[in-house]
């Protein structure tokens, strides 16, 4: 008698319903353990009366870095610990607590494989579009970002990348009502008519020489000492990667 055609997994299943499978991660420990000193290290670092992020020179040692054959769990692993970053209760149990309070950490886990075909332009968009969270506009890295995104982008608008790319699905559609909230904040700031506040260049032009003559009414932006050369700047991808600076110094500021 032949089982050809038949369900082999109904065929040798169980009947017994009690039965279920349960995920577990383990053997990770060593790993998870490093992961926290590490950031406990990096926190404390960042909340030192020394530290500045505008200090481009100081030395920096805050990279981990997992290697191996393909098929050993790297991928696994970095998920797992992007999992356990944001929810303590997605933290495998033989993972101990960290020495942090929760919201302290926001995890952003970014693909570079060549297969997920992941350019410096989105890496950005992505880390700035998982700051939506923080509920509030990071005008100094949003004016330069948006400026940077009508100059590259023309006819396209952020939303519809965002959203084809993924990432509005991933963290929410807030950036781009956050950027234009910058907008009109330092566009009423310069004292602008109301409705410049959708045209970046404009504000821009206006930002840049109030930052030069340090205007009392920007003095929220006048302490990033490198934004106005940012902003005069073509805004081209070679000027792209400075643009994490006013990201950083932005991050600073929050409580």
């Amino acid at each position: 008698m032949g089982v050809a055609g038949r369900d082999l997994r109904a065929l040798f299943s169980t009947n017994d319903r009690s039965v279920q499978a349960a995920e577990a991660f383990t053997n990770r420990e060593a790993r998870w353990e490093m992961v926290a000193a590490a950031l406990t290290q990096h926190l404390q670092h960042g909340a030192s009366p020394g530290f500045d992020p505008e200090d481009l020179e100081a030395p920096r040692s805050h990279m981990l870095v997992f290697h191996g054959v393909g098929g050993i769990g790297k991928t696994t692993l970095s998920r797992t610990l992007e999992a356990a970053l944001a929810d303590a209760g997605r933290r495998p149990t033989q993972w101990g607590a960290p020495g942090w309070p929760a919201d302290r950490i926001l995890p952003v886990r970014i693909d570079l494989a060549r297969s997920a075909g992941t350019d410096f332009e989105q890496i950005v968009l992505t880390i700035r579009a998982a700051l939506t969270k923080v509920g509030r506009p990071l005008p100094a890295f949003d004016l330069a970002l948006r400026r940077y995104w009508e100059a590259n982008h023309p006819g396209e608008p952020l939303e519809e990348y965002l959203r084809r790319g993924g990432l509005g699905t991933r963290f929410g559609q807030a950036l781009p009502e956050q950027m234009q909230s910058a907008l009109a904040n330092v566009a009423q700031a310069l004292m602008l008519p109301g409705t410049v506040g959708s045209l970046v260049g404009q504000v821009t032009g206006a930002l840049i020489g109030a930052l030069r003559e340090r205007r009392q009414t920007l003095r929220a932006l006048a302490g990033c000492a490198r934004l106005a050369d940012l902003l005069k700047a073509e805004a081209d991808l070679d000027a792209l990667p400075f643009y994490p600076h006013p990201l950083a110094w932005e991050l600073a500021r929050l409580p």
